[in-house]
């Protein structure tokens, strides 16, 4: 689990707790789940699905981001530890 999805699932677990705290034991009657309600329920969880996945692919293009500058900066060490053994001047890197 990286730390995205790990920080999700402990909001996610807050959330029922508290939830579960609110809701009576023997749940929600059908009068007050009104067919309003209900639509509204289902945009809000389709909603907070949504942007889970936007959470989610967002830190997917972060974790390349950061693995691309990593490598970068890695090829840009070792361009410099080459020239300095070779006595030349590294080329700049292409963008």
């Amino acid at each position: 689990m990286n730390p995205v999805e790990w920080l999700l699932h402990e909001e996610i677990t807050h959330f029922l707790d508290r939830l579960a705290s609110s809701v009576p034991s023997d749940g929600v009657t059908s009068h007050a789940m009104t067919p309003a309600v209900r639509t509204r329920l289902d945009e809000a969880e389709t909603q907070l699905a949504q942007a889970r996945a936007s959470l989610m692919e967002g830190y997917g293009r972060w974790r390349r981001v950061l693995e691309d500058v990593e490598n970068l900066w890695a090829l840009a060490a070792w361009r410099s530890t080459a020239a300095e053994e070779t006595g030349e001047h590294p080329a700049p890197l292409a963008a």
